[in-house]
């Protein structure tokens, strides 16, 4: 409910069924201080751009994971729950709570109804179609664009760069099947990266101070 950003979105993006408030704004913003989401935010954007795929199906996946590309590298936050579901952070079968006060209730009720139903927690996925270097190539040409134009800056384009590797699978050929601990591995070796980057650092130093991004 209310602003559920960076490390709150991931919490919801574990869950196997979230129930939000209608008025929920939304989504990962790490970019905005030097990082990408590491806590299975990538991971997680990534998997339900392609879940929806049927395996016995040859298809690009480039055009399922760019929207979960513009999604974090634009740190774009819902204004609602229904936009979340569209912008895919949630899930269609995530419903809201249109009342405040029953969220909890309408949660609890949720829940019941899954074990009821016969609950079992899900396997890890380890046949995640990705694009590979071919996408990273594709969705960085984008961020480049965007660059040029004066619509970002070199260092945006630089974590554009590291969310597109980390979504499409690495350096990997195009249409090759990852794990989710693969893409959780991808994320942290880039949020480390970051870490020690001075841009980053002078993001993070801005927004605690300033309480507003920094465009360096």
């Amino acid at each position: 409910h209310q602003m559920t950003l960076g490390g709150g979105c991931e919490i919801c993006l574990g869950c196997d069924r979230v129930q939000p408030a209608a008025e929920t704004y939304i989504g990962l913003v790490e970019v905005g201080v030097g990082l990408i989401p590491a806590g299975g935010g990538c991971k997680e954007l990534c998997l339900r751009a392609v879940e929806n795929i049927p395996h016995d199906v040859e298809v690009g996946t480039l055009r399922f994971i760019g929207r979960a590309f513009e999604t974090i590298a634009a740190a774009k936050v819902s204004t609602s729950a229904q936009e979340a579901v569209d912008m895919g952070i949630l899930r269609a079968h995530d419903r809201s709570s249109p009342n405040h006060d029953h969220r909890i209730a309408d949660a609890k009720n949720l829940v019941l109804g899954m074990l009821k139903a016969g609950y079992a927690p899900p396997r890890e996925r380890r046949d995640i179609r990705v694009p590979g270097r071919a996408g990273v190539a594709a969705l960085s040409n984008i961020a480049w664009t965007l660059q040029q134009g004066n619509y970002a800056t070199e260092y945006d384009l630089y974590l554009a760069r590291k969310v597109a590797y980390v979504l499409c699978g690495g350096d990997v050929p195009e249409g090759t099947l990852v794990s989710e601990q693969r893409l959780l591995d991808l994320e942290r070796e880039a949020f480390v990266h970051l870490c020690g980057q001075e841009k980053t650092l002078a993001r993070i130093q801005h927004m605690l101070t300033k309480k507003k991004p920094l465009r360096n």
